[in-house]
């Protein structure tokens, strides 16, 4: 005859809690109940579970082993039985997120930790591309949230982040040589990197007419483009501290616009109608917080 997996539940529930008594206090069931399913577990698989030390139920070595298989199973079934639940009452049961990938990896990723970890029953969707266009993923690719730089006039729109941008150069680029302060002219002669969005409403980085440029399509390429020697660029300041620390690159002196700031916006559609998942992932991502800046 086979176990069930509420056969197993009261083994677990036996376990956390310590005992019998406790176990039929969380689960709503009566001490007996508890024990006699207890031994129909034990007399189907003909092996001891538990052993009794004192008044305290411990697992044998056989059943340590055997709950160990059980758990992921039962953590799975909780789960269904959660999202089934949100369901029922309005809830998501997916997630889907685009982000621009200048938005900080160790945020997002340690925010989607937070949030799977308070809602493990909804699965989360990332997409990730470089000076994406809102408008395009929420028609295009269905997502509930997007973290982009550009603006959108059809979703609500909260700034959540501003990204420090230098214009930089390896240490022995031409353009350190020059003792003056550097005029855009200056900078005309020389290959620029510059990153392009792709895609429905491509963008790309602010960009002079006669400007000698290399367009890429992510930020690690155009960090590596600088970091060989063969372009400078503008690149976000979090990105390249380890190449500033050693002096691997240099900021440029620029006469002026040697920074520049990135603002990053979180949009959705209208908050007052959002499910409490999607409300707890947009102010996981510092919805109704205050601007950060990097």
């Amino acid at each position: 005859m086979n176990t069930t997996l509420d056969e197993w539940e009261i083994v677990h529930a036996v376990v956390q809690l310590g005992g019998f008594a406790p176990a039929a206090q969380q689960l709503n069931r009566s001490q007996s109940t508890i024990s006699y399913a207890i031994a129909k577990l034990q007399e189907k698989l003909g092996i001891q579970i538990f052993v009794l030390k004192g008044r305290k139920a411990c697992l044998t070595e056989v059943g340590r082993v055997l709950l160990a298989e059980a758990e992921p199973h039962l953590a799975g079934f909780q789960q269904l039985e959660q999202r089934a639940r949100s369901l029922a009452s309005g809830g998501e049961s997916e997630l889907r997120l685009s982000a621009d990938a200048i938005f900080p990896n160790n945020r997002l990723f340690a925010t989607l930790a937070e949030f799977s970890s308070r809602f493990p029953y909804v699965h989360s969707k990332l997409r990730q591309a470089t000076l994406m266009s809102p408008d395009s993923e929420f028609s295009t690719h269905n997502a509930h949230l997007c973290i982009a730089a550009a603006p959108s006039r059809e979703y609500f729109v909260h700034p959540i982040l501003e990204i420090r941008m230098i214009a930089v150069a390896r240490w022995d680029h031409p353009l350190h040589k020059s003792k003056k302060q550097l005029s855009r002219a200056d900078a005309m002669g020389h290959m620029l990197v510059n990153i392009e969005g792709s895609g429905p409403g491509k963008r790309r980085q602010p960009l002079a007419a006669a400007q000698r440029h290399l367009p890429v399509g992510t930020i690690e390429a155009a960090i590596d483009a600088v970091r060989c020697g063969f372009c400078f660029g503008w690149l976000p300041a979090y990105r390249i501290q380890g190449g500033l620390d050693s002096g691997e690159l240099i900021p440029l002196r620029m006469a002026a616009g040697g920074e520049r700031q990135v603002r990053l916006n979180l949009l959705c559609t209208d908050p007052s109608t959002s499910s409490k998942e999607l409300t707890a992932l947009a102010e996981l991502l510092g919805m109704n917080r205050e601007l950060q800046h990097i």
